[in-house]
């Protein structure tokens, strides 16, 4: 006994640990089901819940203990029943599994609704199926909500290039209105839109634009005192974006109008200001069918339609203000007729690099903060101080004839030079599909030359180039040099120019035919103020070309000395 007593931990212990180890695994596996994220539970033939972890009860919307013993069917929520007893019926008919399949139904604790994926497997011990049902379950609910959201970008993000290709193509601020409450609506899923801007003295709020309004209704409140107890003049007035989210919203914040916004129809509403400047200048109003909660996605998205909006319509402006000066001054003397023709041609081009390059930004399509917003943002600038040094030139630009435009020189990279020309005429040469090629001019070239004006030569000859080429055609940029020279050769694969009309074309004001120099696009001025600026740099502008097959512009400058 003694011996048997001392070797005794050998053999006790190896049962004990054994019997540990069981009991151990037992704790473990009830650990294991208590904590799984993904729902599991077991029901006899009877579709009782025999056992169940705290996921599983959650999804029940019931405790652990009051779920046991009871019918699957009693505790499932309104609506899952129907789902999960065909799932379980089927695996106790067949003894085959149904994995992975998904369904939803209404959130058990709290409103809304959620997403799973469930699969159903009859339970055997050692090959020997005992009867009951194992049901595993997982919460799909983020999963299915970010593929939504994305879903529901992509269909923003395609319905706002829509509406950006209309604003772009919008010349007048009434074009620019109906571009708006047109896209606008479809854009944010809105049963619709209108555009209101404050009159000239701030006083009054003036609806110019309305989509899904009723004819009286929009005729009623055509015209409206600035601090009328209305969203439009609200936001107007104040430049802060409103969302009303539902009926409650509308009686907690305009108590007056809130059986008006139930009467047509309209259970929500994003307002969003008009900004040029830091200034309100009106508002944008998206009306929507049923009540609604704005997502930070969609409140952003309302925002930028705003800010394009706004954009547009001080384009607009401006192209409403150059167009009526210029047709003030063709009654003017001819001096003043020139300066803003020429102020017209030169501001177009940065104008449309700018416009183009806000677009792209406002649009959202590079994302938040992203390197490539940066990027755009860079070349904004640059094309604005580009701008503004017309700006301060244009009266020089006047005196081309008597050559008194003052010119400061230095040496001028022509690899920079022709880099900006290239980031101002991106987006038409993307637009148009065009060939662009720059490979054949060395970096190491530097020409003596104003910048500026350097730079404005060649963007109009790309700019033409680019306006004469049909779409795919091509476009290429070469360079040629001796020992005082420096040639820039602009070729392009576009309607060329008949012989007899080659040096008209450097006249001002000409437009040789109307198929040559498209007179709704220019001034016939650009080629004209080129050539001016060229010599008085001590260079030139000449043109090759063949009808129907393309031209060829080399502008001569100056070597830069070593």
């Amino acid at each position: 006994m003694i011996r048997r007593a001392e070797a005794a931990p050998a053999s006790p212990k190896r049962v004990i640990t054994m019997s540990t180890t069981d009991e151990g695994s037992l704790v473990l596996l009830e650990a294991l089901l208590a904590s799984a994220p993904v729902g599991i539970a077991f029901v006899d033939r009877d579709l009782r819940v025999a056992r169940i972890n705290v996921a599983m009860a959650n999804v029940l919307g019931c405790a652990v203990e009051e779920c046991l013993g009871r019918s699957a069917r009693d505790l499932s929520p309104p609506g899952l029943w129907p789902i999960a007893e065909f799932a379980l019926r089927r695996v106790l008919e067949t003894g085959e599994s149904i994995h992975d399949y998904e369904f939803s139904g209404p959130d058990a604790r709290r409103e809304g609704r959620r997403y799973w994926i469930a699969s159903v497997f009859p339970v055997r011990v050692n090959g020997a199926w005992v009867g009951g049902v194992g049901a595993v379950i997982r919460d799909i609910t983020a999963r299915v909500r970010a593929a939504e959201r994305e879903r529901a970008q992509a269909k923003r993000r395609e319905r706002s290039y829509v509406l950006a290709d209309a604003l772009v193509a919008a010349t007048s601020s009434r074009d620019v209105i109906a571009a708006v409450v047109e896209h606008g609506a479809a854009a944010m899923d809105a049963a619709g839109c209108v555009v209101a801007l404050r009159s000239h003295d701030g006083r009054r709020i003036e609806l110019l634009g309305a989509r899904g309004m009723p004819t009286d209704v929009e005729a009623e409140w055509r015209r409206f005192t600035i601090d009328a107890p209305t969203p439009l003049s609200y936001v107007a007035r104040t430049g802060m974006p409103l969302f009303l989210e539902s009926a409650d919203d509308w009686a907690r914040h305009f108590p007056e109008l809130s059986g008006l916004a139930a009467d047509v129809g309209h259970r929500a509403n994003a307002v969003v200001p008009l900004m040029v400047e830091g200034e309100s200048i009106g508002a944008l109003g998206l009306a929507f069918e049923h009540a609604r909660s704005f997502s930070d996605d969609e409140r952003s998205f309302a925002m930028t339609l705003g800010r394009q909006c706004a954009l547009a319509l001080e384009r607009a402006r401006l192209l409403e203000a150059e167009r009526a000066a210029r047709s003030e001054a063709d009654t003017a003397n001819q001096v003043k007729t020139q300066f803003l023709a020429t102020m017209s041609h030169e501001l177009r081009t940065p104008l449309n690099a700018i416009g183009g390059y806000a677009e792209l930004l406002e649009l959202g399509i590079h994302g938040p903060v992203t390197e490539a917003q940066r990027n755009v943002l860079s070349r904004i600038q640059r094309s604005q101080h580009h701008l503004l040094s017309l700006i301060n030139n244009v009266l020089n630009l006047v005196k081309l004839d008597t050559h008194h435009v003052r010119y400061d020189f230095s040496v001028v990279s022509l690899a920079a030079a022709l880099e900006f020309v290239a980031e101002a005429t991106g987006p038409q040469v993307q637009a148009k599909h065009l060939r662009y090629d720059t490979s054949a001019c060395s970096r190491e070239l530097t020409v003596r030359a104003d910048p500026e004006k350097l730079r404005q030569i060649l963007l109009n000859l790309l700019s033409n180039a680019i306006k004469f080429t049909d779409e795919g055609g091509a476009i290429a940029i070469a360079c040629s040099a001796d020992r005082g020279t420096v040639r820039i050769h602009v070729r392009d694969s576009g309607i060329g120019i008949a012989d007899d009309q080659r040096e008209r074309i450097f006249e001002p004001f000409v437009q040789v035919g109307r198929r040559l120099n498209r007179p709704m696009e220019g001034t016939g001025l650009g080629l004209a103020i080129s050539r001016e600026l060229a010599r008085g740099m001590g260079g030139d502008l000449e043109v090759e070309s063949t009808l129907g097959e393309g031209s060829s512009f080399t502008l001569s400058l100056p070597r830069a000395s070593a």
